[in-house]
């Protein structure tokens, strides 16, 4: 018994040092498992680090040539600016025929700020001495069987006020057809006289000799019969060409197309009237007189029938010389716009031809530019001082959107009235807004924000001021069309000034203020 004890007792030892050893066993494996979950996690954190400082180098290196793009960015556009304020408060001055020209396009000023020729029409009350035939033709010299008669100019009959409102309505027609670009016509009822203000160029005195003439077309036969007159005509043009297709000579004619009777009469005329040669070879046809306001153009017999109801008359002679082309052509249109503007009711003569200077003084408006950029300068200082380096830009920013905008007023050629200048200064008042409003929604922040946060401050700044500018914009588009010129220039002005005012924050100023963002 006391031997199977001995044997039970040795058994369960060797059973409890075998699970001592399994526990021993499992301590040592999890204590390994323990290490090898240690030593993966030190690795990985080590891993991690090592890609961290790997993604700031990689980092830094990107933003190296970022932040010189940037630069650039906004170096090139200060350049820019500077280049256009220098064209537009300086110019481009070039040596021309041992002169200094410049050669951007002068401001142009209306009659209010530049001052007006003033020319003054009044009724001929010329009386003329007149002879007649025993068959009551006029003749040129006093005969056996002539008489003679005072006779005026103007007969009372025909100086009544509808010939003078008439006449005042063809004088204005004829300055619209000589494209006079700033002018006021007015009208005495009484008299009949004329007052026409107008823009002093170099057209003026052609507009002076034609404005009042009476434009009396005629197509006379040999025993003076007038045949063709004004009631016939449709419109008169301008037309040159070649004289042969081997030849570079120009030749100007005067086209005169005719109405549908008018169409018929002059195929009439022409077969009536057409070259024919005697037995000899001699020209012995008969030949009609066509004058403008008794001033002989052609005198001569027609070649064929003239069944197209057009009439061209030659103004000059064919010419290769470009000086010589131009002046047929311009003495063309003068004739063309008599023409088509109608006969004068009445006769008139010319009574004032002065120079008239503007009533508001060069020394007005010098004072009144200098106090304006004093308020502009003073305006940018305070933007600096509030919003520093944005302000700085914001203001660089600023002088180069009025030298824009000058620029455009110029080679656009608007024509600058008093209400124009108004303009300028609205256009000025309207981009101070727009960027004191930017410059205070990017400011909040602004050591947090990042360069598209400053971006979308910019597209919502932009977005509410065309906003604002909406009921501006349509009435500045409507005074576009506007048949008086003060409120023509306004309405040109204004609109150059909103349309260099978006683009030119668009493209500019967001470059500058956007790129000055670090990264």
């Amino acid at each position: 018994m006391e031997e199977k004890k001995k044997d039970v007792k040795e058994i369960k030892k060797d059973v409890a040092s075998k699970e001592n050893n399994k526990k021993t066993e499992n301590s040592s494996k999890n204590r390994k498992t323990e290490d090898i979950k240690s030593n993966k996690e030190e690795s990985k954190t080590v891993n991690n680090i090592k890609t961290e400082k790997q993604k700031k180098s990689s980092n830094e290196k990107e933003m190296k040539p970022s932040r010189i793009d940037n630069k650039l960015k906004i170096t090139l556009s200060i350049l820019v600016i500077i280049l256009v304020c220098a064209i537009s408060f300086g110019g481009i001055f070039i040596q021309d025929k041992g002169r200094v020209n410049s050669i951007i396009p002068e401001y142009s000023l209306g009659m209010d700020l530049e001052g007006s020729r003033k020319l003054g029409v009044i009724v001929d009350d010329t009386v003329n001495e007149v002879i007649y035939d025993k068959d009551g033709k006029v003749v040129t010299e006093e005969g056996k069987d002539t008489t003679k008669k005072e006779e005026p100019v103007n007969p009372k009959e025909v100086l009544t006020k509808e010939n003078f409102e008439k006449s005042k309505e063809i004088v204005n027609k004829r300055l619209q057809l000589l494209n006079v670009p700033d002018y006021t016509i007015g009208l005495d009822e009484e008299n009949g006289y004329i007052m026409v203000d107008m823009l002093d160029y170099a057209d003026t005195d052609t507009v002076a000799q034609y404005m009042y003439l009476p434009g009396k077309f005629e197509v006379t036969d040999p025993d003076g019969n007038i045949l063709l007159d004004n009631s016939y005509i449709d419109k008169a043009t301008v037309k040159y060409g070649y004289v042969s297709s081997n030849s570079n000579a120009t030749t100007v004619f005067l086209s005169i197309q005719f109405n549908k009777e008018g169409t018929e009469k002059l195929k009439e005329i022409s077969n009536t009237y057409v070259k024919s040669l005697d037995e000899d070879g001699k020209d012995n046809s008969k030949k009609v007189k066509i004058a403008v306001d008794e001033v002989t153009l052609v005198e001569s017999a027609f070649e064929q029938e003239n069944s197209t109801g057009e009439l061209q008359l030659s103004i000059g002679q064919a010419s290769t010389s470009s000086a010589d082309i131009n002046g047929y052509i311009k003495q063309a249109s003068n004739l063309a716009v008599l023409l088509n503007s109608g006969v004068m009711p009445i006769t008139y003569t010319l009574d004032v031809n002065r120079f008239v200077y503007s009533e508001i003084p060069q020394e007005l408006i010098y004072i009144a530019a200098i106090a304006i950029g004093a308020i502009i300068l003073v305006t940018l200082i305070i933007m600096i001082i509030k919003y520093k380096k944005n302000g700085f830009l914001a203001a660089i920013a600023f002088i180069g959107y009025v030298a824009f905008m000058l620029l455009a007023i110029r080679y656009t050629n608007v024509m600058l009235t008093l209400d124009g200048l108004l303009a300028i200064v609205a256009s000025i008042i309207v981009n101070f807004t727009f960027t004191f409003y930017l410059l205070s929604l990017i400011n909040k922040d602004y050591k947090d924000k990042e360069k598209i946060e400053v971006a979308i401050d910019f597209q919502k700044a932009l977005t509410r001021m065309l906003f604002v500018l909406l009921p501006l914009i349509i009435m500045t588009v409507i005074l576009c069309f506007a048949n008086w010129l003060p409120l023509y220039s306004f309405g040109m002005v204004m609109f150059w000034g909103i349309i260099t005012l978006l683009i030119y924050n668009i493209v500019i100023t967001r470059t500058l203020i956007v790129n000055a963002v670090k990264d």
